[in-house]
């Protein structure tokens, strides 16, 4: 996967994620040059992901795809 810091190799793994009652699976990228786990971004086609890091609330909303 080509990154900031030039083509990284990462292990690619399935993950669920709940979201309002609904199961979702996504990727989750894992690599030895990373400190955290990184959760698919291609997941964010169907979500909304709103961060207010001042105040500590992050909000994860399923939007209606338009196909």
């Amino acid at each position: 996967m080509q990154t900031a810091r030039g083509l990284e190799y990462f292990d690619l793994y399935e993950g669920k994620v709940i979201v309002a009652g609904k199961e979702f699976i996504i990727p989750v990228h894992v690599g030895e040059q990373l400190p955290d786990i990184l959760l698919g971004s291609l997941w964010l086609d169907i979500m909304q992901l709103v961060v207010n890091k001042p105040k500590g609330i992050l909000t994860l909303e399923v939007v209606e795809a338009d196909y």
